[in-house]
């Protein structure tokens, strides 16, 4: 009787399993990966589509992959007699931390040379002036030297080195995290040490990041006074330099909202305001010039705001057009969107940014000074 009943229950499980097979209700266990296959497949009757998949390339990347598989690497530069463009705080450190007597030091209005003592015609300018004096070095560089210009600003002049092509792995960029109180002193890094990540190695917020032809000249500079440094490559340069100006733009903007408290006590206080307002920068900067920004971001902006170094700054928007300016810029464009000639209404895409800032102004806690103007490339 007992084989009678089991007998009978395989059966019943044959029997349904079958009819389950015939009207395409199968378990997922048995037709589960048949299924998925079946789905993946084109189907033969179906026409091509005429539209073309929307996605971000850069051609620059493919090639430094395929430098890479070549053996191809950027030849390593040694410091020697330079040119340094400008006598504040920067040039004078830069000059004192040369290691020779052969740099020769140019003033505003001073001509610009090609070639050193004993015909030298190789050599590095850095261009050590405020960001709204780039463009007048530019220009007054002979052409012959563009290329080896050296780039030392904080502020974010991408745009206006686009401008003149001079933006990419080859041209010479540094972002300094350090800061020099005083012509002559000493300078200060902003090196924050923030432990381990999950694969055991070190981790840090405020690196000082240097790319282009002369980055090796430049980095036994800074060695000589014991600024660490990091050679990268153009894009990830790029996305640490963006990351700068999104940390100066939100804790500045964020401190001067909240009765000027140091940027210390931002990252303290008032993390989780300025986390919405990187979120949505993120958001904003992948859809407007396909830029991610590099992971943990806001972690290492509020270990920077606790660096010795930064803690006690005050609030201020001083330098608009190269910080906070570059994202009102994007905020604009979609303001001022036309197709054909007709203006179409974009929502914002950094509302947040936009808000906080125009209140500032319109409340005069920007110094009445700053020029409240984005920086707009100009032929």
């Amino acid at each position: 009787m007992a084989r009678a009943s089991l007998l009978c229950l395989v059966l019943l499980c044959v029997v349904s399993h079958a009819a389950a097979f015939s009207v395409g209700l199968a378990p997922r266990g048995f037709l589960g990966r048949a299924v998925r296959a079946e789905r993946r497949a084109p189907r033969a009757s179906t026409p091509a589509s005429p539209w073309k998949m929307q996605v971000w390339s850069n051609n620059e990347a493919i090639q430094e992959y395929r430098d890479l598989l070549a053996g191809k690497r950027q030849d390593d530069t040694n410091d020697g007699p330079s040119v340094i463009i400008g006598d504040g705080r920067l040039g004078t450190m830069l000059r004192n931390a040369g290691g020779n007597s052969g740099d020769v030091i140019v003033k505003r209005g001073d001509a610009i040379p090609e070639e050193l003592a004993d015909g030298v015609t190789d050599f590095p300018l850095y261009v050590c002036v405020p960001e709204h004096e780039v463009e007048a070095v530019i220009k007054a560089c002979p052409q012959s030297k563009l290329d080896d210009l050296v780039f030392c600003q904080k502020g974010n002049i991408e745009l206006l080195l686009k401008k003149y092509a001079l933006c990419g792995n080859d041209n010479t960029q540094m972002l300094p995290y350090f800061s020099i109180f005083s012509k002559e002193s000493r300078p200060m890094s902003e090196l924050e040490d923030m432990g381990k990540d999950s694969f055991g190695s070190p981790k840090y917020a405020g690196e000082t990041v240097i790319v282009g032809k002369w980055k090796g000249a430049l980095a036994q500079r800074l060695d000589r006074i014991q600024l660490p440094s990091q050679p990268r490559g153009y894009l990830d340069y790029r996305r640490s330099m963006i990351e700068h100006t999104v940390f100066e733009s939100v804790y500045n903007l964020v401190g001067l909202l909240h009765k000027g408290i140091p940027l210390g006590e931002v990252g303290l206080y008032h993390q989780k305001e300025c986390e919405d307002m990187i979120h949505e920068m993120h958001r904003a900067l992948r859809g407007s010039m396909a830029v991610t920004l590099l992971s943990g971001v806001e972690g290492r902006c509020k270990a920077l705001s606790q660096n010795t170094n930064v803690e006690m700054r005050k609030p201020k928007l001083g330098e608009f057009m190269w910080y906070n300016g570059f994202f009102y810029k994007i905020s604009l464009d979609c303001k001022e969107f036309e197709v054909y000639g007709k203006k179409v209404d974009m929502p914002d895409p950094m509302s947040m940014h936009s808000e906080y800032l125009e209140y500032a102004r319109d409340n005069n806690l920007i110094d009445k000074s700053v020029v409240f103007e984005p920086y707009r490339v100009s032929y």
